[in-house]
């Protein structure tokens, strides 16, 4: 069993190799993130929130996307950090009454923020690899964001843990 954990933390190590520099470049460009998120914000729902409620917890689902997908730390941790930010976030969009579809919107200006930040960061390859791996784990956290608007229903209907179970598993490192 220590044979195992060793060969997958081994491996683990070797994927975020190439990242190794970038990730905390990228970490500390999150606020660049969010208030590019902002500016882009300024016709659509969150306009209306108060501005210390705009952007909610949202810093925090970036970052926890980031660490999951640059993080040597372990998967459950990695993981289970990213989905319980997002889930986190969706709860409160909904006491903030914002509609489903709103949460759509809003990851699609992350994705946009995020990618036109690391394709300044760095060149391709490594910008494309390092977004392709976030955009994967940002479709996960919008996942995870739903849920957690939901999580009223899903919790009481027996599904929570389900749900939780399978956004784990989709998550590929």
């Amino acid at each position: 069993m220590l044979k195992t954990a060793r060969r997958i933390h081994a491996m683990r190590t070797q994927e975020v190799a190439p990242y190794a520099q970038l990730y905390p470049l990228l970490l500390a460009e999150v606020p660049e993130i969010m208030a590019e998120w902002d500016r882009s914000t300024q016709d659509l729902p969150w306009s209306a929130l108060e501005e210390a409620e705009r952007q909610n917890n949202l810093a925090s689902v970036i970052t926890r996307v980031i660490d999951c997908a640059m993080s040597d730390a372990t998967r459950e941790l990695r993981v289970d950090a990213m989905i319980a930010a997002a889930c986190s976030h969706g709860a409160s969009r909904r006491s903030q009454g914002m509609e489903v579809a709103s949460l759509f919107r809003e990851y699609d200006l992350l994705r946009a923020a995020t990618w036109g930040l690391l394709s300044r960061m760095v060149s391709s390859p490594t910008s494309f690899s390092a977004i392709f791996i976030i955009d994967g784990l940002l479709s996960v956290a919008t996942r995870a964001t739903v849920l957690g608007y939901h999580s009223l229903e899903m919790k009481s209907n027996g599904l929570w843990a389900g749900h939780l179970d399978e956004l784990r598993k989709t998550v590929r490192s």
